[in-house]
């Protein structure tokens, strides 16, 4: 485990990956996390009914009644965090650094830049406290590290080094580059076969450990992300 990690994040850059973190969070845990903060807000009345009925989609949302300025809205899902970082990038950044502290999961004190002054957020990331345990839970669960394609980067460096063997199982000719494909069947598979379990223990092992998607080297990419995809590389976790 080595010295802290450390990273400075200006409010607009704390406020997009929080936004980003919450879009990817179901509605009702987009709802948890925001309420406390909204009723922190002077200029909003929320009401406790938190479900509704959507009239088209038939469907129950969860999400929060909001008044302002005499009229009631529902806000939930995209609406509701569009409308939360509306309000918080008028806030101190004080109340920026508490609810990126709590969106994020890491320790979060309010800063100055060493160079230019500006005022934004240091954060302590943790990261030196991640140490892979070749679980294999990342490559095994196709919602964590795994994806289905590859940018051209990688697609160029396999060519560089002339892995023939990668290329085999991606589809070069399309758009996006798609992986992984079975070059007897050419079907997707349904998961990584470059993914090897050790005999007699519990662990797995890449085959392409050293060249292998950029994706996959940079799982995962906080705590936050790590802590939600159950990724036992924290000690905590």
């Amino acid at each position: 485990m080595g010295s802290k990690h450390l990273k400075f994040v200006s409010i607009t850059e704390a406020i997009t990956e929080m936004k980003n973190s919450l879009l990817m969070q179901s509605e009702l845990k987009q709802r948890a996390l925001i309420e406390p903060f909204l009723k922190r807000i002077e200029a909003l009345q929320i009401r406790k009914g938190t479900k509704k009925v959507h009239p088209l989609e038939l469907v129950k949302r969860d999400g929060l009644w909001i008044k302002s300025h005499g009229s009631e809205i529902f806000y939930y899902g995209f609406d509701l965090v569009e409308l939360f970082f509306d309000q918080l990038s008028s806030k101190s950044v004080e109340m920026v650094s508490e609810v990126y502290s709590k969106i994020e999961r890491v320790k979060v004190s309010v800063t100055k830049h060493p160079k230019n002054g500006e005022i934004g957020l240091l954060v302590e990331t943790e990261m030196e406290k991640f140490e892979c345990i070749q679980c294999g839970h990342c490559c095994l669960n196709l919602s964590d590290a795994y994806q289905t394609s590859v940018p051209d980067s990688d697609v160029e460096r396999w060519k560089y080094e002339q892995r023939f063997d990668i290329l085999a199982w991606v589809d070069t000719f399309a758009d996006i580059n798609d992986i992984w494909i079975s070059p007897k069947t050419g079907e997707y598979v349904n998961r990584c076969p470059w993914l090897r379990k050790l005999p007699k223990k519990d662990k797995y092992i890449c085959r392409i450990h050293d060249t292998k998607p950029e994706h996959c080297k940079n799982f995962p990419k906080s705590k936050r992300h790590a802590l939600e995809k159950g990724c036992k590389g924290f000690p905590e976790n």
